[in-house]
C-alpha cells in the first residue's frame, strides 16, 4: 500500500497547494519545487519574468518528506521480488539513497538556497531513472509486466530529463519536461503498488 499512497499524496498535495496560490501557477513555466518555496518572489527565468507565491509551502515540504518515506518503504517491500540477493541489495540501497536526497530537497527549498536544492535534486532525477532501468531488469523474472512498464517509464523519464536540461537555456518549457522526468516514475509506482496490493489481497 505504500506505493499506492505515495503518488496519491504527492499529486493530491500539488492540487491542495496550487489552489492557495494568490498568483497564477503556470504549468508550462513553474516547477514542482516552486510549490515548496517559502517566500513570494518575482524573478527573471529563462522563460521570462515569473511570479511565485506558495502560502501552503509547509504542507508541501512536510508532505513531500512523507511521500519519500513511503517510496522508500515500498522499495524495501519489493526486495523479495528482485531476483538474486546482490541485485536486490543494490536496488533497495538505491531506493534509500534516492529517497534520502528527496527528503533533503524538501528540507532545503529552492528559495532558501537554490544551489543546494538543485544539487540535491540532480541525484533524485538521475537515481530515479536508474531505478526504473534496474527494476526493469530486477523484476523481469518475478513480475514481467512491472518490468516492461518500468522500462517504458525509464525511457519517458530519460526523454523528460533531456528536455529539462534544454529548458535551463529557455529552449524548452520547464514545467512539462520536469514532470516527465520526475513524475512518470510515480505513475509506475502507483500502478505497481495497486496491482501488487490487489494480488496480495486476492
Amino acid at each position: 500500500m505504500c506505493w499506492v499512497l505515495a503518488p496519491l499524496l504527492y499529486f493530491g498535495l500539488q492540487v491542495f497547494v496550487v489552489r492557495a496560490w494568490p498568483v497564477p501557477y503556470e504549468f508550462l513555466h513553474h516547477t514542482v519545487s516552486d510549490l515548496g518555496w517559502t517566500t513570494c518572489t518575482v524573478e527573471q527565468r529563462p522563460s521570462g519574468v515569473l511570479a511565485s507565491c506558495s502560502p501552503r509551502h509547509a504542507w508541501f515540504n512536510l508532505g513531500g518528506i512523507v511521500v519519500w518515506l513511503l517510496v522508500a518503504a515500498g522499495g524495501l517491500l519489493l526486495r523479495p521480488l528482485y531476483g538474486g540477493p546482490t541485485t536486490a541489495r543494490w536496488i533497495v540501497a538505491l531506493w534509500l539513497v534516492v529517497a534520502g536526497f528527496g527528503v533533503a530537497t524538501c528540507l532545503v527549498p529552492g528559495d532558501v538556497n537554490l544551489m543546494v536544492h538543485s544539487l540535491l535534486a540532480v541525484p533524485v532525477f538521475v537515481g530515479t531513472i536508474a531505478l526504473l532501468f534496474l527494476n526493469a531488469r530486477g523484476l523481469r523474472g518475478s513480475v514481467p509486466w512491472a518490468a516492461r512498464a518500468a522500462l517504458a517509464a525509464a525511457v519517458v523519464s530519460l526523454v523528460g530529463f533531456a528536455g529539462l536540461i534544454a529548458a535551463l537555456t529557455g529552449s524548452a518549457p520547464v514545467g512539462p519536461t520536469e514532470r516527465l522526468a520526475a513524475e512518470t516514475s510515480y505513475l509506475w509506482i502507483f500502478l505497481t503498488g495497486l496491482l501488487r496490493a490487489a494480488r496480495t489481497s486476492g
